[in-house]
């Protein structure tokens, strides 16, 4: 999720092999989106775009069109039927996580080829009603069942085409993250390459050439190297049979980022979090009381279920501390806490807390409270003219809304805030 103000996603990560100071200095607030998001949380930056001027590419401007005009076509639905039988587009089972082996690509053309599917597998009738300012008929022309099915597809290119609509202003931002890539050492770990491995590279195939490349490439971005450079580099070390060496030269820095995404900073480190051998099985840490009961339930349950691990759980003391977290509710906000350790949590007011996105947010902005980095990564590609945006582990919870508390939380978890 969003973290507050935050000025450069590579900054706040403190990826400090790429160098952001002079970025950073023009104090540009680049959103930094959550890659799950639902269509209502892309409303608060939809109203800021379009308050911002500028047209809109045809394939983006239809999406929106026809997304914004599902949308209404549910709740006028919805508002006719009982609470149990509404028509809804997003639960738990509905979120698959976007996996670094299988990222997500998207841009204008894409967006078009994807509504063109999904407008062709409709049934004219229900095509005919996005199409067009008809009535909403009195009952839906295909089954709850099938409705929902393609409506979800169509939600999901309305999210793409908000998501460009909402990111394209920044896009020279973005060009520059890809220097934070991590599927060069993701792969080359993954593969099994090393230094030693590489000094055979002449005798490989061609495709894992190709690959190698690519990996090697990326890590040598990773140091905050120019693309254009480092391609010199490993076509200079291909040559001369140092791929090793380049390999050494660059894997270090690939490493620190890929640690960046998942280790809780020094700086983001909590002091109020009691967990020791008195009780190794349990942890403590303040929080501040909502107004209501309902609320303070609402926090318990949730976090409470969420971060516990093989008998270890985290409990919560609720009170009064002047300087300890708590959760504020605005009206149509982005969920977010106010930087990595923070102590403010803001949540949507309009979204009802017994709604999955809502119990998901709350477990997930509770593990920046903690320190936790969001474990996702997105930018723009010249080379292939799209964004790309992946998640580095769809179980994890800091990096998708599919993803859990596990193992790794835990020990990382263990190793800032143990304290024998």
């Amino acid at each position: 999720m969003k973290i507050n103000r935050l000025v450069l996603f590579v900054t706040a990560l403190s990826i400090t092999t790429i160098n952001t100071t002079a970025i950073a200095q023009q104090e540009v607030q680049v959103p930094h989106l959550d890659l799950e998001m639902s269509s209502a949380e892309y409303a608060p930056y939809l109203a800021k775009a379009k308050k911002a001027g500028g047209e809109d590419e045809p394939s983006i401007a239809e999406a929106l069109r026809l997304g914004l005009r599902l949308a209404s076509w549910i709740a006028y639905e919805n508002a006719r039927r009982p609470s149990g039988s509404q028509i809804r587009l997003t639960s738990s089972g509905t979120r698959g996580g976007i996996p670094i082996d299988t990222p997500s690509q998207y841009s204008p053309a894409i967006v078009q080829t994807r509504l063109d599917g999904v407008m062709a597998e409709m049934p004219v009738e229900m095509r005919d009603i996005l199409n067009t300012r008809l009535a909403y008929p009195e009952k839906l022309p295909v089954s709850d069942e099938n409705f929902i099915l393609l409506g979800r597809k169509l939600d999901r290119v309305y999210q793409t085409a908000a998501r460009w609509k909402t990111l394209k202003p920044y896009m020279s931002y973005y060009i520059r993250y890809k220097a934070a890539d991590v599927r060069g050492y993701y792969n080359l770990k993954k593969h099994g390459w090393t230094a030693e491995r590489l000094y055979g590279y002449a005798s490989l195939d061609a495709d894992t050439k190709a690959n190698l490349k690519t990996w090697l490439v990326l890590i040598c971005l990773n140091a905050n190297n120019s693309e254009s450079s480092c391609g010199t580099a490993f076509e200079t070390a291909a040559r001369t049979n140092r791929l090793g060496n380049f390999y050494n030269s660059y894997y270090a820095a690939a490493e620190a980022n890929w640690n960046n995404f998942f280790n809780i900073p020094a700086s983001g480190a909590r002091r109020d979090i009691v967990w020791n051998n008195s009780n190794p099985m349990l942890a403590t840490m303040p929080f501040n009381r909502p107004s209501t009961t309902r609320i303070e339930s609402y926090i318990r349950d949730n976090v409470e279920a969420e971060w516990s691990w093989k008998g270890w759980g985290l409990k919560l003391n609720f009170g009064n501390f002047p300087s300890g977290p708590r959760v504020e509710f605005q009206t149509g906000v982005v969920p977010h806490v106010n930087g990595i350790g923070g102590n403010q949590i803001v949540m949507d007011e309009n979204q009802p807390v017994e709604e999955y996105e809502s119990q998901w947010t709350i477990r997930h902005e509770f593990g920046h409270v903690l320190g936790f980095p969001d474990c996702y990564h997105e930018f723009y590609d010249q080379t292939v003219g799209a964004f790309i945006n992946y998640q580095l582990d769809i179980t994890d919870l800091m990096c998708s809304r599919a993803g859990d508390m596990n193992e790794r939380l835990f020990n990382e978890m263990k190793r800032v805030y143990f304290k024998p």
